[in-house]
């Protein structure tokens, strides 16, 4: 690795990939590696890391396009299966809500729900929407991050999925903001998402109910 490229400090460790703190030619930048999974056949291994790290950049190349503010992308090491992206500074959403008055809530929640909708307007699905994944900077500016499991659809469900994972952190660790959050987000999302289709948005949101339903059904039978 050149020394003008350096990894300096790991600051996340997961089971799908680890992230690093350092500096890319001077700018600060995280290094994202996908870790090899020791119980699959080396080859298969290494080619699902690559498609992975692939995916996940070129969404997030594509979605900055739609005037998204995600990390920019300045190198793909794909035989490493790693991305280096700009390092954002800011402080995860999921740290500072309860912190933010119900203005602010509202304000962000609606930015969000915008955010998304964008996304899935143009067929990108995020996959992990949590308050994990969103940066709010020094000046105010919201940043979607981690695209690890993105995925390209424009069906119903998997845009009901999406949402219905945000619903569900919200609820779990977010509880007493969970309504005032989620109507803001859905508020947002449904004045971008209408703007090209009034009665796919609202399929979408309804379709959250089913998925609920299903998942309570599920659950139940696992008790008996």
């Amino acid at each position: 690795m050149s020394s003008d490229v350096k990894k300096e400090k790991i600051i996340r460790k997961g089971a799908e990939a680890s992230l690093y703190y350092g500096h890319w030619f001077g700018k600060e930048v995280i290094f994202k590696y996908r870790l090899p999974k020791k119980y699959r056949i080396e080859e298969l291994d290494r080619r699902i890391r690559t498609e992975r790290t692939l995916n996940e950049a070129r969404a997030l190349t594509k979605v900055k396009n739609y005037g998204i503010n995600v990390p920019q992308v300045f190198e793909i090491d794909s035989t490493n299966s790693t991305i280096i992206m700009k390092y954002i500074q800011g402080d995860k959403l999921k740290d500072i809500l309860s912190d933010l008055d119900n203005d602010q809530k509202i304000k962000y929640f609606n930015e969000i729900g915008r955010v998304i909708a964008t996304l899935h307007k143009n067929g990108h699905i995020h996959g992990d929407i949590t308050t994990s994944n969103i940066i709010l900077t020094s000046n105010k500016n919201i940043f979607l991050i981690d695209f690890g499991l993105h995925a390209y659809s424009d069906t119903i469900e998997d845009k009901s999925v999406d949402l219905h994972l945000l619903k569900r952190v919200l609820i779990s660790s977010h509880g007493k903001d969970y309504e005032c959050c989620f109507t803001a987000f859905l508020n947002g999302y449904k004045s971008e998402y209408k703007k090209v289709g009034s009665s796919e948005c609202d399929q979408i949101i309804k379709n959250i109910d089913v998925i609920e339903t299903r998942g309570r059904y599920i659950n139940s039978d696992q008790r008996l």
